[in-house]
């Protein structure tokens, strides 16, 4: 990704992906229901699955175990072939550790596993090559910035043309995203999204912890631990789309006669770390989780690239947000939106 945001997750994302992971979850349901409609070869072809935006694997595991039982009963003999996909920066040694690891999936016979080191915004696959295309909490990511956010690094808190910038290149990429996969999708094919959302005022559910980040920041700088230009060219590289943001190509124009919207749902999650904390009391562990987890995320798209500030810089961030949080830690809880969708690919004849 271009701009000052790399969109690549920090090595230890998949220890700290409990919200993503529960987005995943959210849609088994909706994941089944495409798995009992998709056509699977009956001619000795492989079942082509996609996981697009597979960061370390963590939260692919359950999924793809989901579609190789699945294809499993309906026909035990027909090969399972996923290919899991992300940015040429994503740690794919953590991916296959995860995969062929002792809870992964390949180690079921006739199970294959890939990887393709491309943006999900380009075509990968050839054409009517894919049965089933899944993504979950990956597609709120940017192929690039098209500007910074003045005042801010969060794009739910960006006003005037850097909002509208932001607004119009998730648009664009969201385009891009659906007519790869009209091409790469076999007739019947389904794509199921768990895409980062925002409700109708544009709100993710994480503006109060990406507040604490900003003052962490700020803090950095006025301590001289970072240049304040670097603060000024930092930008978090993702925007959460409404409900009607992400519908709308499939309602209407060239991609409303591709695909068939099956269904969608919108999703507030818990914060899986907040409950741990209102169960257990210990704001010490809490607050280190919630700092750890931000920086696996969005550490990469602050401390890396353009933007970087210098050896240390990401440490002391961490250590200073988790001091944030024990002070404000309600602030600190992020109540995530998430879009769910399934659209069934139909026969261009």
């Amino acid at each position: 990704m271009s701009g000052s945001g790399t969109g690549v997750m920090g090595g230890d994302y998949g220890r700290h992906a409990a919200a993503q992971h529960a987005g995943a979850q959210a849609a088994s349901a909706m994941l089944g229901r495409a798995l009992a409609a998709v056509p699977v070869p009956g001619d000795g072809r492989a079942f082509r699955a996609a996981d697009l935006g597979c960061a370390s694997g963590a939260n692919a595991l359950e999924p793809m175990r989901q579609v190789v039982a699945a294809v499993r009963g309906r026909d035990g003999s027909v090969p399972v072939w996923v290919t899991h996909t992300d940015i040429p920066g994503n740690d794919f040694n953590a991916l296959f550790a995860t995969v062929t690891g002792p809870g992964g999936y390949t180690r079921e016979p006739g199970v294959f596993a890939c990887a393709q080191a491309r943006s999900f915004y380009e075509r990968l696959f050839p054409a009517g090559e894919l049965h089933l295309a899944w993504s979950t909490i990956a597609v709120h990511w940017l192929s690039r910035v098209p500007r910074p956010i003045d005042g801010h690094v969060y794009s739910s808190r960006s006003t005037g043309a850097a909002r509208d910038a932001l607004r119009a290149q998730s648009a664009a990429d969201w385009s891009d995203f659906l007519e790869h996969r009209a091409a790469e999708l076999a007739p019947g094919g389904q794509l199921v999204v768990v895409g980062g959302a925002a409700t109708d005022d544009g709100l993710s559910g994480a503006e109060g912890l990406f507040d604490l980040a900003l003052a962490e920041l700020e803090a950095l700088v006025a301590a001289g631990g970072m240049a304040e230009d670097r603060l000024a060219a930092m930008t978090v590289p993702t925007w959460n789309r409404t409900t009607a943001e992400f519908l709308e190509p499939l309602r209407s124009g060239p991609l409303a006669k591709a695909f068939r919207l099956e269904e969608h749902e919108f999703v507030v999650l818990a914060d899986p770390m907040w409950l741990r904390f209102a169960a257990d009391g210990d704001l010490d562990a809490y607050a280190h989780e919630v700092a750890a987890s931000f920086t696996a995320a969005f550490g990469p798209s602050l401390f890396a690239g353009p933007a970087a500030a210098g050896p240390g810089a990401a440490a002391r961030f961490e250590a200073g947000l988790a001091a944030r949080v024990r002070t404000q830690p309600e602030a600190g809880a992020a109540r995530w939106r998430v879009q769910l969708l399934r659209a069934t690919r139909l026969d261009a004849r």
